[in-house]
């Protein structure tokens, strides 16, 4: 009975927080999101996370939302993962961190959900946010990946905008993002 009433109480948890993930995304007020971030594989099959803020903006966290690959959309979301960090006193201009591994100074989600490695049957979501002056978000840097897309990875590229890039790819398409206007 117990366990039921948890499996239960994680669907639950995983369909109401991708709801208010997509809520929050397609809400009129929402912050807009550019793709501002690059994966990279490392050599223990985890991630590297290259982001790419505008300037000299400040990240203040970063999360990490996985689950489980669904053809339909509509199919209920099984096995999410979510992981987040914050950065100590906002992190200003670019930074790497790896993903799931809490970096020297920031705080670590307390009690992350699922388990906290790359699973070759998730699509994963990175999300960085940067806050504005008044403590809302004044955007969010995203992208979207599974491990087969790291995996075909050559070395010296990162994934990032839906499909794999050279680093100074990279570096001229989030140059391009940030000098489009709509920061």
């Amino acid at each position: 009975m117990g366990m039921r009433v948890h499996r239960r109480w994680a669907s639950t948890l995983a369909t109401a927080a991708t709801t208010t993930l997509a809520a929050s995304t397609l809400a009129s007020c929402s912050p807009p999101q550019r793709e501002l971030i690059g994966i990279r594989p490392t050599a223990d099959s985890g991630a590297i996370a290259s982001l790419r803020p505008c300037g000299k903006d400040r990240v203040a966290s970063v999360d990490v939302l996985g689950s489980v690959i669904r053809d339909n959309p509509d199919d209920p979301v099984e096995d999410l993962t979510s992981w987040q960090v914050r950065s100590p006193q906002s992190v200003q201009g670019p930074e790497e961190i790896q993903l799931f591994h809490t970096p020297d100074g920031w705080t670590g989600d307390p009690a992350p959900l699922g388990d906290q490695r790359l699973k070759a049957t998730h699509r994963y979501s990175v999300i960085f946010i940067v806050a504005s002056g008044g403590g809302g978000v004044s955007y969010r840097g995203v992208v979207h990946f599974t491990a087969a897309d790291l995996a075909r990875l050559e070395p010296g590229q990162v994934w990032a905008g839906g499909r794999a890039m050279t680093v100074e790819e990279f570096q001229k398409h989030t140059d391009q993002k940030c000098d489009n206007g709509w920061f």
